[in-house]
């Protein structure tokens, strides 16, 4: 019976998902000006416009830049902080693991209003080292916890046997620790590029004309003129979503074989 329960439970929440999609990413391949049903024809001609002749590559390449830079950054500072909160005792990793996912719990128009009021001090606001400033902040809790539970599931004795062998504890990190732990490295990387790519509330606050992102474009887009060239860059990003989803799925499941 709780088998069949999951299931229900299952579908439905797809069906609500999946459904509103059905009825809209068709209407990118419609030949009319307007998003109507029925479809007046087929054509690929917002395909062309959204991909050539407009500037949505332009902001695509911006969202690329900056997701980029976010998931380097994130990188850094994730996998630092990871690593150090390991070499702590157990009461001290609570805490810090708590201040480093922190950013989570703080609604992004609360993050952007605060980014936008200190980076007019200090001359940030509307570039793009800013922007990956700010989206950094809200990717590295996710590396974080994704390096934690990597390095959490190795075994201990393969450090400590590198240790009586006499490497130092930067040997040991980069040829045992790193090696092992590279799934949660890239899956934490992965995630911080997607939470930067996707991110709009923040980008509202701090792109500029030029920094542009392509969430931002989007919702531009549609709170400004509505046409296809919106549903074909909707439908190109939900493919790359699906893509970059199997990509972290497997991520995941090489790190657990790795762990085990």
């Amino acid at each position: 019976m709780s088998r069949l329960i999951f299931w229900i439970t299952t579908s439905f929440a797809l069906l609500f998902l999946a459904v509103p999609l059905l009825l809209v990413l068709p209407l990118a391949f419609n030949d009319s000006s307007f998003l109507n049903y029925p479809m007046e024809g087929f054509s690929l001609r917002w395909f062309e416009e959204a991909l050539i002749s407009g500037r949505w590559p332009h902001y695509f390449f911006n969202s690329l830049k900056v997701a980029f830079g976010a998931m380097i950054v994130g990188l850094l500072i994730g996998g630092l902080a990871a690593t150090g909160v390991m070499l702590t005792g157990r009461f001290m990793q609570i805490v810090l693991s708590a201040l480093f996912v922190s950013p989570l719990v703080v609604p992004s128009i609360v993050l952007g209003v605060a980014f936008t009021y200190s980076y007019s001090r200090i001359g940030l606001a509307g570039n793009y080292f800013g922007l990956v400033i700010a989206h950094a902040v809200l990717g590295v809790p996710l590396v974080f916890l994704s390096i934690m539970t990597s390095l959490r599931g190795l075994d201990p004795d393969l450090d400590l046997a590198a240790a009586s062998l006499g490497a130092s504890r930067a040997h040991r990190f980069w040829h045992v620790t790193l090696p092992l732990a590279t799934p949660g490295f890239l899956a934490g990387g992965l995630l911080a590029f997607i939470t930067s790519f996707d991110e709009v509330v923040v980008a509202l606050f701090l792109a500029s004309p030029e920094s542009t992102t392509l969430p931002v474009a989007l919702f531009s887009g549609l709170r400004d003129r509505l046409d296809p060239t919106v549903v074909v860059v909707a439908l190109l990003l939900s493919v790359l979503s699906l893509a970059l989803l199997w990509l972290l799925s497997r991520l995941q499941h090489l790190g657990g074989h790795t762990s085990a």
